[in-house]
């Protein structure tokens, strides 16, 4: 069977049996076919008048079958791509969503000013998973001292994995329960994705809760459990003129702005992902 006519079979099977789009199906097929062909996509697309081995056609067969069963594909391949790299994940881990990896750029503008202002900028990627955030703007930024924090050891082993594609020697790992370690005025930039999910929130997908770790998704009655903390917190750890930017569930964004308020955060601001939902909250320690 030629390389071409595989893919088409996988990708159709993909839409019938996951429900998905035609353009994500293909996606996800070509995802498969790479990893298991151990070539780029450009090698790909140059090869589909190949043959495809009988043995690559029953690994891709053997995937299929157990995406049928609605795995998430990053999990069954243990690789998630996110800006430059492809991260390793498993369950232990939050698979890294586009609406995170769209407002790197933003990130780095801001903390671009930070540095310019203060000549250093100490940054803490909170609950950091994969490490996806901090490792990508360690490699962007290698002026700044990256701090990777996650509460669980699980999680913290799939980081320190991924530590093999930063490119510079500025990244700490940390065992923490949020900011509870930092000291007074010790860090610069809070980014985190923290859980945002009210417990019983029905409208999440099953796919989502049946696989991805409960503790990077639910966050007390209204899902902002774990925000509220976080701001607290913030307070103390940040320096003058530090930065907070959180990532937040839709319709949270007012009740985050009065958060920041009451806490005295200045210059706040509600950041649109690409569907145009408020998904980003960032802001700024009063320097009084």
């Amino acid at each position: 069977m030629k390389i071409l006519q595989a893919l088409k079979k996988a990708a159709d099977y993909l839409e019938k049996n996951t429900n998905q789009s035609p353009q994500e199906s293909k996606i996800e097929a070509v995802s498969i076919f790479v990893k298991i062909l151990n070539i780029k996509k450009s090698i790909l697309y140059s090869s589909y008048d190949k043959d495809i081995s009988i043995n690559d056609y029953h690994k891709i067969e053997k995937i299929l079958n157990i995406r049928k069963n609605k795995i998430p594909l990053s999990y069954i391949l243990n690789s998630h791509s996110f800006f430059k790299e492809e991260f390793f994940v498993n369950k232990n881990v939050l698979i890294p969503r586009p609406e995170t990896e769209s407002i790197i750029n933003e990130i780095l503008l801001q903390g671009d000013e930070f540095f310019k202002q203060k000549k250093k900028c100490i940054f803490l990627d909170a609950g950091s998973g994969s490490g996806c955030v901090g490792i990508t703007l360690a490699n962007e930024r290698p002026k700044w001292e990256i701090i990777l924090s996650d509460l669980y050891i699980e999680a913290l082993e799939v980081a320190k994995i991924n530590l093999k594609l930063s490119n510079y020697n500025n990244i700490n790992l940390l065992c923490a329960d949020w900011l509870a370690p930092f000291k007074q005025n010790s860090l610069d930039f809070i980014f985190s994705n923290p859980p945002y999910i009210a417990i019983d929130d029905k409208a999440i997908e099953r796919s989502v809760v049946s696989n991805e770790p409960s503790t990077a998704l639910f966050s007390g009655a209204d899902g902002l459990a774990d925000i509220k903390k976080i701001i607290s917190l913030s307070k103390h750890a940040l320096s003058s003129s530090g930065i907070l930017f959180m990532e937040n569930g839709i319709e949270q964004s007012d009740a985050i702005t009065s958060l920041l308020e009451l806490n005295d955060f200045t210059d706040i601001r509600v950041h649109l992902d690409y569907n145009g939902v408020g998904r980003f909250t960032s802001s700024r320690k009063h320097s009084g």
